[in-house]
């Protein structure tokens, strides 16, 4: 196959695959007869919720009834595999369940505009993209209506305890060295500005912060997500869940509720000192932690 039939095959396969997301999000949209709300009065709620990857007969999460308060900072916690990331999308409505619902203030989600709900919600996540533009692009696509706007960029920027990073750049500088004269980064500092990144839109319904800054010490990382708890806790009048997914324990201790999920299912759920009182499975992983830090 000479290059120009193998090229021509790339795009045939990649011209594919965006007709089916299309038509999987118009379909979708087909049923969307509700409105995101502005503010969240209830919450969000888990009923009954299994999911399980195509072509595996094990779910990822089983059964699974919770629910998110609004204006309540909540903390995952659990091994990788339990089903800590696969929530978190389901959330963020990029999964949608095999059986049960989630619910926004007892709305459906299926029924809410995929992209309405996506402009409630922002998300910093573990596998997070490297985008190569511009510093301020590549933190202000978090929000594409305040891509130009440099103030908004830099208060993203210093709430993701940025600053000092990108002053040294400057929001013009172009990243990735695949570019001529390109500043390539460490990965702790591409995962700073995707925590810029989504820290974009400044009132949300619902903050996902998944292991974002795993490449950041446990010091940085807890002042980081104190900072944001308090913030959550301020802004509680839009009733916005933030949701804190981590292994560190001095770093979820902070939330007023706090899920073990095991194996797919909640293990058990409540604050910290309720659930050291309780000495199950939380009690156990968070005194292994701490003395390994003594």
């Amino acid at each position: 196959m000479n290059d120009t039939h193998f090229f021509r095959a790339i795009w045939l396969d990649v011209a594919r695959r965006m007709t089916w997301l299309e038509e999987l999000v118009a379909a979708a949209d087909e049923r969307a007869e509700a409105s995101a709300p502005d503010t969240l009065q209830r919450g969000i709620r888990l009923e009954q919720v299994t999911f399980r990857y195509p072509g595996s007969a094990q779910p990822v999460l089983d059964d699974v009834t919770l629910g998110l308060p609004a204006g309540g900072v909540v903390a995952l916690v659990g091994e990788n595999g339990s089903g800590k990331s696969t929530l978190v999308k389901l959330l963020c409505r990029l999964y949608q369940p095999a059986t049960g619902r989630v619910t926004v203030d007892g709305i459906d989600l299926r029924y809410i505009p995929a992209a309405e709900w996506s402009g409630r919600v922002s998300a910093a996540f573990q596998d997070f993209a490297t985008f190569e533009y511009q510093v301020r692009e590549s933190v202000g696509i978090g929000d594409l209506g305040h891509v130009d706007d440099p103030t908004a960029v830099w208060t993203a920027i210093d709430r993701a305890g940025a600053a000092d990073l990108v002053s040294g750049l400057g929001l013009q500088t172009q990243l990735g060295a695949s570019w001529p004269g390109g500043v390539e980064l460490s990965r702790g500092q591409w995962q700073k500005l995707a925590l810029a990144r989504g820290f974009m839109r400044p009132e949300p319904l619902l903050l996902v912060l998944d292991e974002p800054t795993s490449a950041l010490d446990a010091e940085t990382e807890h002042a980081l997500f104190e900072q944001y708890a308090a913030a959550s806790r301020a802004r509680s009048r839009r009733g916005r869940i933030t949701l804190l997914v981590s292994h560190r324990f001095s770093t979820v201790r902070m939330a007023d509720l706090i899920v073990v999920l095991d194996g797919g299912r909640i293990a058990e759920q409540g604050s910290h000192e309720e659930l050291l009182v309780a000495g199950g499975r939380y009690a156990e992983l968070y005194r292994i932690q701490a003395a390994a830090y003594r």
